[in-house]
């Protein structure tokens, strides 16, 4: 079959390699549609280093069913499915307390070993008990993408404990997250401020619903964020960009008795923040990483069709050209979510 390989740091190639072979255990997909995250883009780079090289990457991906082990029970050949990461080891402490799956220390994920392939490819395979199917309505490709919603879904109501209309949200950063999230709480009838200092991501806000955009470069941030929520802030504050500047202030805007939720990926970063104002206003501040339990909820969220997710994908490359799609990834211009369809 042909994949896309990572073998190192600026070296990935589309290669011919072995078609896989499903386990007892395992089940063979035909992958139809796979999503370029942020994470396979910095492993290509080399500033991510949770990938072993070689691998085929690819995470985020939706496909059919087309063989299974002899242990296999809940899928079937044509099945359509989704699968979620990472995969516990079901052996720790923490998976016998019944902690979430990214709470196990070792813990794997598709698409970063050559053992666990990710979507990148003709075909797949995944384990039984991370396997979801998709609902009848929804397509290959807007499948592709429940890891990033679900992502952001959780964050709003695993996290933040839900949008409402009365709720005053603000959303740091336009990148799929972000949107993803903006997306979700309009759902609700929440009204959303998405806070973005690049020109095109500022537009898809505009374009997608966000009931106002600012741009934290251009003014008084705070006094903008007062002016718009009848000067008493933002009841839940979405921080998706993972900037120190972002992080820093969400308790800026952040009003009382509110919910900060932390989505975008700020490993190893210390930023001094002004913790009284969290202590005596009572200010909520909740991680949120991943979507442990949340890709049954997300593929229900995407079927009722509340909001239209797919507007959100802004480039589409045939596997063929996946060195294409890396390359746009890693300069951003004028793109958001990227499909690789193989």
């Amino acid at each position: 079959m042909k994949a896309a390989v990572l073998r190192g740091v600026h070296d990935l190639r589309l290669e011919e390699v072995s078609d896989p072979n499903p386990s007892s255990t395992e089940v063979l997909i035909r992958v139809r549609a796979a999503g370029l995250c942020g994470t396979d883009v910095h492993m290509w780079e080399g500033t991510n280093h949770e990938g072993t090289f070689p691998f085929i990457p690819g995470h985020e991906w939706a496909g059919e069913v087309v063989a299974v082990g002899k242990e296999i029970t809940a899928v079937s050949v044509g099945d359509r499915v989704v699968a979620e990461v990472p995969i516990p080891c079901h052996k720790c402490d923490n998976c016998h307390d019944g902690m979430e799956p990214n709470m196990c220390p070792d813990f794997e994920l598709y698409g970063f070993s050559w053992d666990n392939p990710g979507g990148m490819a003709e075909y797949t395979l995944a384990r039984e008990e991370r396997l979801f199917k998709i609902p009848d309505n929804v397509s290959y490709e807007e499948a592709s993408l429940v890891e990033p919603v679900s992502v952001a879904y959780h964050g709003v109501w695993g996290s933040g404990g839900g949008g409402a209309p009365h709720d005053r949200v603000v959303v740091f950063g336009a990148g799929p997250i972000g949107l993803f999230a903006m997306l979700s709480c309009k759902a609700s009838g929440a009204p959303v401020i998405v806070v973005e200092p690049q020109p095109f991501r500022q537009k898809m806000a505009r374009d997608l619903g966000a009931d106002v955009v600012l741009d934290p470069t251009s003014g008084d941030l705070v006094e903008q964020v007062l002016d718009h929520t009848g000067g008493r802030g933002a009841t839940m504050v979405l921080e998706c960009s993972g900037s120190n500047g972002a992080l820093a202030a969400t308790l800026d805007v952040i009003g009382k008795q509110g919910r900060i939720v932390l989505i975008g990926q700020s490993a190893g970063r210390k930023i001094p923040i002004e913790i009284g104002k969290a202590i005596f206003e009572r200010t909520t501040i909740v991680g949120s990483s991943g979507s442990p339990y949340y890709f049954p909820k997300t593929l229900t969220f995407m079927s009722r069709r509340l909001v239209d997710l797919m507007p959100v994908v802004t480039h589409q490359f045939p596997l063929s050209e996946v060195l294409d799609a890396f390359e746009l990834g890693k300069s951003g211009e004028g793109c958001a979510k990227i499909l690789v369809l193989p």
